[in-house]
């Protein structure tokens, strides 16, 4: 039975973490127009926050791909949550639509999670591989269509600091999650 449930804990934390890029990039969206008028700029400069965000979440994964190859996975895991919940608070607090575009840079090379592929294939093999894989691959095809939707049920509820919030509550949940 408590290997049956550490599978599921597994494919939990992986499907999470593989949500993970589509959450940080997608779910501020609707909240876009509110975030013109706090940092009272143009809505082309709040949009370089989704545009540095996807940067970085490219360079995250030729940065922590390999470092992942060549420490394990779970430091570089580790020190990616960390930056990531970090990063999450500075732009949280960001005074200057500069400021928060740097941190939506740092935010998404820290929210590159490339490593939940590839603990996947390192725990699991044969049809539980492919298992797994297709779970990941679930998550990762429903992230993206869902994150807006509660991003705009956030909004109107709590703002646009509230989606960054969640954010940094699931980040501080992953962490602590990977460090059991």
């Amino acid at each position: 039975m408590r290997n049956t449930n550490s599978k599921i804990f597994l494919l939990i934390l992986l499907g999470s973490l593989t949500a993970f890029g589509p959450l940080v990039t997608d779910m501020y969206l609707p909240s876009l127009p509110s975030m013109t008028d706090y940092f009272g700029t143009q809505a082309s400069m709040v949009q370089l926050g989704l545009t540095s965000s996807m940067i970085g979440l490219a360079l995250g994964q030729l940065f922590f791909g390999p470092l992942s190859d060549w420490y394990g996975r779970r430091p570089p895991l580790l020190v990616a949550m960390s930056l990531f919940i970090v990063s999450t608070v500075c732009c949280i607090f960001s005074a200057t639509i500069e400021g928060f575009i740097f941190f939506r840079l740092i935010q998404g090379i820290a929210g590159a999670i490339v490593v939940s592929r590839s603990i996947a294939t390192d725990r699991f093999t044969g049809k539980e591989l492919a298992k797994a894989m297709a779970i990941i691959g679930a998550i990762n095809g429903i992230a993206p269509v869902a994150s807006p939707v509660l991003g705009g049920f956030l909004t109107d509820s709590i703002g646009w600091k509230g989606i960054f919030i969640v954010l940094l509550i699931l980040g501080v949940l992953l962490l602590f999650s990977n460090l059991h």
